[in-house]
């Protein structure tokens, strides 16, 4: 069966979305809020996104490709919207799907002209034409890549709803296990169970985590932290401990922005 000589990367990238490479969209949206530039302009947000993020590669192939995913008109449901954490997700999967999978977000881009060209050079760029076989290829990855923005937003949206209402013990155990999963270092065989060794280390861990002054002094203190590193990790020398505590409080300072964005 005939296949186009891009069709195999671009099938790798669609399964690396599957395993979660746009997890992180929370994070990204909260730079464009810092971002002065972006800040405050919430279609030029949701545009730079759909480009440099959701289609980052496509967009990479070409300058037409690039002039294209530049010039996508935002959505009307963006109107009075402060935020991209204020879209309804079923106004954004009625914009994303269309009525048609020619007509989705992902159709209209991956059916241009500009797209057919820059990843199916050895046909003409109508989708009319191209064998059935890579006619079915395509939109199967159209659809998966809808499917792909769709399930992006509803993480980040359920997500950013949680960040308001966390626990200070909750988020120190997400902490330890962003931790681990990035890291792969190995665990202890705790002494006692985990609660109880972080309600032993930090203050008042059953408040809700509102990234307070107060909190923060106690959750940043340098000694607690290499402390529990100790307890949870299996490191033996120095840097590693050095290591895994700054990690800690990165991701902490990473969860003190969501929830001061949730709790707005």
């Amino acid at each position: 069966m005939f296949r186009s000589r891009f069709y195999n990367e671009s099938r790798v990238r669609i399964m690396a979305l599957k395993n979660g490479s746009y997890n992180n969209l929370i994070d990204v949206c909260l730079k464009m809020l810092e971002d002065p530039e972006r800040s405050g302009n919430v279609k030029e947000q949701f545009v730079w996104i759909i480009g440099n993020y959701f289609f980052e590669h496509e967009k990479s192939a070409s300058k037409n490709m690039e002039l294209l995913l530049n010039n996508i008109t935002p959505p009307p449901f963006l109107n009075g919207a402060e935020t991209l954490f204020d879209i309804k997700i079923e106004e954004l999967k009625s914009y994303v799907r269309g009525n048609s999978t020619n007509d989705s977000l992902a159709g209209r881009i991956m059916l241009s002209q500009q797209y057919l060209k820059a990843f199916y050079p050895h046909h003409a760029p109508s989708f009319s034409k191209l064998p059935e076989d890579v006619r079915f290829e395509l939109m199967d990855l159209i659809k998966e890549k809808n499917n792909t923005i769709i399930s992006a937003y509803e993480k980040m949206l359920v997500d950013h709803e949680a960040d308001a209402k966390r626990k200070t013990l909750t988020l120190i155990a997400l902490i330890l296990k962003n931790i681990h999963l990035k890291t792969a270092a190995p665990l202890n065989k705790l002494p006692k169970p985990a609660e109880e060794i972080i309600r032993s280390t930090f203050h008042n861990t059953d408040e809700l985590f509102i990234a307070s002054q107060k909190q923060m002094a106690d959750l940043m203190d340098d000694t607690k932290i290499k402390q529990i590193v100790k307890i949870f990790f299996m490191v033996k020398q120095f840097k590693d401990i050095i290591g895994i505590a700054e990690m800690f409080k990165e991701e902490l300072g990473r969860y003190r922005k969501r929830t001061s964005s949730a709790r707005r």
